[in-house]
């Protein structure tokens, strides 16, 4: 979505994005559709700033239109200034991992039927923490997404990278209540930085809201030198029983 409308605008940076939802979602199963439709809207331009409604879609066998995802993509003259984080974090080295653990490659959290990712995107190297306030986690991105990556590069639109954040709020659900997630919303997505190919980083996760089979959290992504990369707020996962059931196969 983002390369779409910022290929659109070429003086434009990618800001983020806001009122993100999965709508069906894509599963490669054999069954999926022979093409896929981006749909943008209009830009409405406020002060350099540009937001562009985005519909992914395609058409099913019977005629009828299949929504999959659809976002507000944010355009702007500016990239955001350089934002430190300012707390304490542990020590990381080249791999991911606490300098004190060297933890496995992949750990069973890829394994266990937590997460249901291939290679690219197994990019969590180590749970530091995880609490009920939320948890942070050791990440690096493996060789492979970089050899896989496609037609756009990782060091503009790091995609392989930002499925970690929504792999962080399944990992706390299944660590904390015991139960299988799936993301369905994010209110806002706001990129500093991109998030390097190669270098590890940190991915901090604070709950802000749990009730019913719903969790909301913030999500931080903090480079090893403690700059802030993005930064999500409201991100949302719907959790249940029948997901850990469905994600064991």
């Amino acid at each position: 979505m983002a390369d779409a409308a910022e290929s659109l605008y070429p003086a434009y940076n990618y800001r983020g994005v806001e009122n993100y939802k999965l709508f069906k979602g894509l599963v490669f199963d054999g069954s999926e559709a022979a093409e896929y439709v981006i749909d943008l809207t209009e830009p409405v331009e406020t002060t350099g700033l540009l937001s562009i409604g985005v519909k992914i879609f395609s058409i099913n066998s019977q005629g009828k239109t299949v929504f999959h995802y659809g976002a507000d993509v944010l355009l702007a003259k500016q990239k955001l200034p350089f934002l430190r984080y300012e707390h304490e974090l542990p020590a990381l080295r080249r791999g991911g991992y606490l300098t004190k653990k060297p933890g496995a490659n992949p750990p069973e959290i890829y394994q266990d039927g937590t997460l249901f990712h291939g290679e690219c995107l197994q990019g969590i190297r180590d749970i530091i923490r995880c609490d009920q306030d939320g948890l942070l986690l050791a990440c690096q991105l493996s060789e492979s997404a970089q050899a896989k990556q496609g037609e756009f590069p990782l060091g503009k639109h790091n995609i392989f990278a930002d499925d970690l954040v929504y792999q962080a709020m399944l990992v706390w659900v299944r660590q904390i209540l015991g139960l299988g997630s799936l993301p369905s919303s994010t209110l806002s997505w706001l990129v500093y930085q991109p998030v390097s190919p190669i270098e590890p980083f940190y991915l901090k996760l604070d709950v802000t809201e749990q009730k019913a089979n719903t969790i909301c959290a913030d999500i931080s992504l903090i480079s090893h030198d403690s700059q802030v990369l993005a930064v999500v707020k409201s991100a949302t996962v719907t959790a249940s029983e029948n997901l850990k059931e469905l994600f064991k196969c």
